[in-house]
């Protein structure tokens, strides 16, 4: 009954979160036309971001001895969590797209979930995890109009409309040992792709006047998907202090996940059609063709990454915590020539990036100095988008900080432990080379909360 009680808690939450999700994020980038659209910036948890996008080295000893967050970017880290763990993400991002020629800019600011997650040790003795959640992948959203002049003085105008984006439902299981530590992520990845292109005629004053013509594709499709991941530590160095159980251990991390290729099946509805169509309002006149339930595949290349971690672990028996990190890693996708939409490629390229992080806890365990319990940290990545919207390449540029902020318990004796985790990110997508620049900015809140939930107790 008491299992029952405390998931219960959760429902409230969950089901907040489930109705945002569908939520349109108005992005407004013609980026998000090509492939399966923008990829979420990070779509980690809030302590990987402020790092640059560490996940694959990832360890829980980062959020020093204040709970923990879910690393889902890695399985093998599960068979760590010692205690039930709750983490929501949300973003607020701001994107400014410039176009070179002819010069013209564009900007949008939209507010979307970034995750949701919920670890639960099922043995600490034998040190097995799980957990589940949810996240958007990637997002289609953009408005795109073109003019085109005629000879005879009038004037085509094309709207380019797209929706949609790629979601995971995804549940996980992880094994640790003394040293070395594997996973295994699954669950379902959907989403949907829906094109339209609005065609409309602006006539001289002498010329018959036509009606607006529309093209419009929707196509939902899904598919199981399987991650696997593995993560270890060396102790390099061990430092003994004046108290026996005390010392600082120098520790080399690594990890590395693998994400396998997938062949998503999809349902495609294709509508031409006449009449008038405006923002808002849609009145079709006369359906040139209709076709519905066109049966598809969607495929999406593997995706891998690696990285190694450097710690300075802090051992006592108030806790063990991290007091610094510094973190390498390395991420590719092959989008080139591994990615089809119903048998169609796209203007993509080979996706890669290097991450490096660091963060820095004065001590977690100074409970009489609130900022030297404070986690604060940094990062930075630079790679290549797996979009390619004028074969160019566009460069990705990003730097990242933020800070695990704890929040201070009215009871000692209580077991739940809080933090906030702010990330804000800012960086530059294409470059000198490419037609469109974006410039971005995005802020993620995280919050985590950890409890003793589900613990057989010894007295009743």
């Amino acid at each position: 009954m008491r299992f029952v009680k405390k998931i219960l808690r959760l429902i409230p939450s969950l089901v907040l979160v489930v109705l945002l999700f569908p939520a349109k994020a108005q992005i407004n980038s013609p980026f998000s036309r090509y492939g399966l659209g923008n990829e979420v910036y990070n779509s980690q948890n809030a302590t990987s971001q402020a790092l640059g996008g560490l996940t694959a080295a990832y360890t829980s000893s980062m959020n020093g001895t204040f709970g923990q967050s879910l690393n889902f970017n890695n399985p093998a880290s599960y068979g760590s969590l010692y205690m039930t763990t709750f983490d929501l993400g949300v973003n607020l991002t701001s994107n400014s797209l410039r176009r070179q020629t002819p010069v013209a800019e564009f900007n949008s600011n939209y507010f979307a979930p970034n995750y949701l997650a919920v670890g639960l040790p099922i043995d600490k003795v034998k040190k097995m995890g799980m957990a589940f959640g949810l996240r958007p992948i990637t997002q289609i959203n953009y408005s795109v109009v073109e003019l085109k002049s005629l000879p005879s003085g009038d004037t085509i105008v094309n709207n380019y409309i797209g929706q949609g984006g790629l979601n995971q439902a995804f549940i996980g299981f992880g094994k640790s040992w003394k040293k070395f530590s594997i996973g295994v992520n699954t669950g379902y990845n959907f989403g949907k792709k829906k094109i339209e292109n609005i065609k409309s005629f602006i006539y001289n004053s002498d010329s018959t006047s036509f009606y607006q013509s529309q093209s419009s594709t929707n196509t939902l499709f899904g598919g199981a998907f399987v991650q696997v991941g593995i993560l270890g530590d060396l102790t390099l160095k061990t430092v003994t202090h004046k108290v026996p159980t005390d010392k600082t251990e120098y520790t080399l991390s690594y990890g590395a996940t693998a994400t396998l290729g997938q062949n998503l099946s999809g349902k495609q509805d294709i509508l031409r059609s006449t009449g008038s169509f405006t923002v808002g309002t849609e009145n079709p006149l006369d359906t040139v063709s209709l076709s519905l339930n066109n049966a598809g595949r969607i495929k999406i290349p593997g995706m891998y990454t690696a990285g190694i971690t450097l710690h300075k672990k802090q051992v006592s028996n108030s806790g063990i915590y991290d007091q610094w990190v510094i973190g390498l890693q390395y991420d590719r996708s092959n989008w080139q020539n591994n990615y089809s939409f119903y048998g169609q490629q796209d203007q993509l390229s080979n996706a890669y990036m290097v991450r490096l992080g660091a963060q820095f806890c004065p001590n977690a365990l100074d409970y009489e100095n609130y900022w030297s319990t404070v986690t604060y940290r940094a990062g930075f990545n630079t790679g290549r988008d797996y979009i390619n919207i004028d074969q160019n390449g566009l460069k990705v540029t990003n730097f990242t900080f933020g800070v695990g902020l704890p929040i201070r318990k009215y009871r000692s004796y209580d077991y739940q432990f809080s933090l906030l985790n702010l990330a804000f990110q800012f960086g530059k997508r294409g470059s000198n080379l490419n037609s469109y620049q974006e410039n971005f900015f995005q802020f993620t809140f995280g919050y985590s909360l950890s409890d003793i939930w589900f613990n057989k107790r010894k007295y009743d």
